[in-house]
């Protein structure tokens, strides 16, 4: 492991031996699919820290009556996305290879929130780019995802990033470029994790911001 990537798990997460199987956050934020509207949303991030795996369920409200439910997941190799409206009604589901690659990269992606897998989940490849860079993968059924972690002079994680992450266009995925920061970095329940984020893609027209939330609540478990 990187010595950039080592300092970080020991300023961040609890001492070696003490790792916990997972690691959830609750979150408050907003979302848009199209440019200027941004639809907020209330969530709970569980992330393992022994395997390339997570579950975010989130709620947004379309309306003073309308909810709209949406599980993002990657688990034991397949990743997918489900909306339901009310919870009951399906709207969208998304699998697939595609999918479960761009699900594995958004996992690697926020690692700043599960510093305890940095050092306990041995699905982690890791690689040093620079003095501030690591490269971070995980083999996947037929291909490896890798993502890019940035770091600050003071050892912090800043931001993400990656030339190509499946992103869903229409009825098909197309690979663009994709980009998060976090910032805001606080002890909450034992682990200093960033408190804020938000996450971009890079598009043909430009920049298309799509993710911004905040850290309401830690819970290790």
């Amino acid at each position: 492991m990187p010595s950039v990537v080592e300092r970080f798990v020991e300023r961040n997460a609890s001492a070696p031996g003490t790792a916990p199987r997972s690691v959830r956050l609750e979150q408050a934020g907003e979302m848009q699919l199209k440019p200027g509207r941004w639809l907020p949303f209330v969530a709970s991030h569980e992330a393992s820290v022994e395997r390339v795996e997570f579950s975010w369920r989130a709620t947004f409200r379309l309306g003073p009556v309308v909810r709209v439910q949406v599980r993002d997941f990657y688990e034991h190799g397949d990743g997918g996305l489900v909306v339901r409206l009310w919870g009951l009604v399906p709207v969208m589901r998304g699998v697939g290879p595609a999918f479960a690659k761009g699900e594995a990269m958004r996992y690697l992606a926020e690692l700043p929130w599960v510093p305890h897998a940095i050092r306990a989940n041995d699905q982690l490849e890791w690689r040093e780019l620079d003095a501030h860079t690591v490269e971070v993968a995980t083999l996947l059924s037929s291909e490896r995802a890798v993502v890019q972690l940035q770091f600050d002079a003071a050892g912090d994680v800043v931001a993400s990033s990656a030339p190509a992450r499946p992103r869903m266009e229409g009825k098909r995925t197309v690979e663009r470029a994709f980009g998060s920061r976090f910032h805001d970095y606080a002890e909450i329940d034992g682990v200093r994790v960033p408190t804020a984020a938000e996450a971009f893609w890079e598009l043909p027209e430009g920049r298309f911001p799509y993710f911004r939330a905040r850290v309401t609540g830690v819970h290790i478990d």
